[in-house]
């Protein structure tokens, strides 16, 4: 697993999942560029229009406490935010609906503690999924995770949870993963 750098978005407040999508978009199929044209719309008003989240080229989110949590488990936010280009998302912790659907379509979700409090939009920041560090090349300031387990960039290599499943049973290997 190679590092990752690129430019944080810092999240000032609580970010719900009901407004990462917004309602009108529920029913939009599950397509990362489909549903990047309107992530993020609902949380801050400067993203309110298509693509405005996208148009930032941003890599990475920094959020507080139950990143996505409030609201339905639609996929949409996930895949939303992979089609804008977000690599890893940092959080004092996680809704575990919108958890486990990173981990089903192979996005980073890192819980580190308070470091929305140490970084600023704009800030660039280098992550090693293999060590869990991540650094704020912009401040400084180093922070640790825990390494991300493999099976996130397996499952995030195949294309999502079901082409890694369907990968294994071709490969005859899908015992390994009893």
């Amino acid at each position: 697993m190679a590092k990752i750098q690129g430019t944080a978005w810092v999240a000032k407040t609580y970010v719900m999942s009901f407004d990462m999508i917004i309602q009108r978009f529920w029913t939009a199929p599950i397509d990362p560029v489909e549903n990047s044209k309107w992530v993020m719309a609902g949380v801050d008003e400067a993203f309110n229009r298509e693509n405005g989240f996208v148009d930032q080229g941003y890599t990475f989110i920094v959020a507080g406490h139950n990143f996505a949590g409030g609201g339905k488990s639609i996929e949409h936010c996930v895949t939303g935010l992979m089609g804008a280009g977000i690599k890893a998302v940092f959080a004092t912790s996680f809704a575990r609906l919108q958890f486990r659907n990173a981990i089903n379509y192979g996005l980073p979700f890192v819980t580190c503690r308070d470091m929305n409090l140490h970084c600023a939009t704009g800030d660039v920041l280098e992550y090693d999924p293999e060590t869990g560090i991540i650094q704020n090349l912009s401040n400084g300031q180093t922070f640790q995770s825990l390494p991300q387990e493999p099976f996130v960039s397996e499952v995030a290599e195949a294309g999502g949870l079901l082409e890694f499943v369907k990968r294994k049973i071709a490969d005859g290997t899908v015992a390994e993963l009893r």
